[in-house]
């Protein structure tokens, strides 16, 4: 049996990060389902930080998180351009508004300057918006980083321990897994797409966190992707793409497809195109 004060369950950046924060506050175990902590979402994420992220409630926090996230290394210069399309105008205005009202830096860009910072794009992107504050975050990094200062103030990592049962024992809870029981005061949900599963084991009513699957491809381009070019993302939340080390140009369809937690990533696919237009 392990003993804690607090079980955080998912070592992903959330998990991660909380018990780094608190790991000399309390007898802290972390437990993670695979074989190593970061596997699924946090492993996985598109990497950039976008201070305009969030809406009034969030991007508070974003733009409050960029110094510490800037003094410690993990962020990159990058740049943004929202794009729109005459459909897109009216989502653009809109966000040009929200950025104004939180303080976040944009100008506009017309089709001249469109055309400059990101060669080859469709005629009908005619207006842009730029986010100059957007960086690269080095995600692996940062959650390595989150780990190692969880581990040097003593929080106890479990990893191949998929939780099986969650019960009350004793004033506090046990929690089953494949790595052996703990114990604990308090249970941290941080399980990302399995929080609504972990929820129901120690039975909880519903918190109604949705997994979505979204689709990225890596691709290698001829001509290469300019190592300098922006973040593109359009303004109707149809498209993202940004240029990656190697030439390679990554891009989603900003898709969100209802799924149930499991592994999503399929096998990696080697595939070269000609660009001619965005």
């Amino acid at each position: 049996m392990t003993h804690a004060d607090i079980a955080i369950i998912g070592a992903g950046i959330a998990g991660a990060s909380l018990a780094a924060m608190i790991g000399d506050r309390a007898r802290v175990v972390l437990i993670e389902g695979e074989s190593q902590p970061g596997y699924h979402s946090t492993g996985r994420s598109a990497a950039f930080w976008s201070e305009s992220y969030g809406g009034p409630s969030v991007q508070p926090l974003t733009t409050a998180s960029r110094p510490w996230l800037e003094d410690n290394g993990f962020l990159h210069p990058r740049g943004c351009v929202h794009i729109a399309d005459a459909q897109g105008r009216p989502a653009l205005d809109d966000l040009a508004a929200e950025m104004a009202d939180c303080g976040v830096a944009h100008e506009w860009m017309d089709r001249a300057a469109l055309e400059t910072a990101i060669p080859g794009l469709r005629s009908e992107f005619t207006l842009g918006l730029t986010e100059p504050t957007c960086r690269d975050i080095d995600v692996g990094g940062l959650h390595g980083d989150f780990i190692a200062r969880a581990r040097r103030a003593g929080t106890n990592l479990l990893t191949d321990a998929e939780v099986t049962d969650i019960a009350r024992a004793d004033g506090g809870w046990r929690i089953g897994t494949r790595a052996g029981p703990v114990s604990s005061r308090i249970v941290v949900n941080a399980a990302g797409a399995w929080a609504s599963r972990i929820s129901a084991l120690a039975g909880a009513s519903a918190i109604g966190i949705q997994p979505y699957r979204r689709t990225i491809a890596q691709l290698t381009t001829d001509p290469a992707m300019a190592p300098d070019m922006p973040l593109v993302m359009d303004a109707l939340g149809r498209f993202y793409f940004k240029p990656e080390e190697g030439g390679r140009l990554w891009l989603s369809p900003h898709d969100e497809t209802p799924v149930e937690p499991h592994d999503v990533a399929p096998e990696e696919l080697d595939v070269a195109i000609a660009i001619d237009r965005f």
